[in-house]
């Protein structure tokens, strides 16, 4: 199985996609707490939120090197 860890995206989207994962996270943790205090079963909304939780991993992995090779860039720059 191939694993892709480099996507072909305008990287200055990938804060706000960050944040839109982030925010779903959190409403869908919500909705998991209030099933459980009604007493219904939360298995789909957990396996849910694990990969909500995977995808807002890599967009802050992949945000962060973007912003780690930004300056490096202006590191060099400053340099000469």
């Amino acid at each position: 199985m191939e694993t892709f860890t480099h996507t072909q995206v305008d990287n200055t989207k990938l804060s706000p996609w960050y944040f839109a994962v982030q925010w779903a996270a959190m409403a869908l943790q919500t909705k998991i707490v209030q099933a459980e205090q009604a007493g219904y079963s939360s298995v789909y909304d957990q396996h849910q939120l694990e990969q909500l939780q995977d995808l807002e991993q890599f967009l802050k992995m992949s945000w962060d090197r973007w912003l780690d090779n930004i300056q490096a860039r202006n590191a060099a720059l400053e340099v000469k």
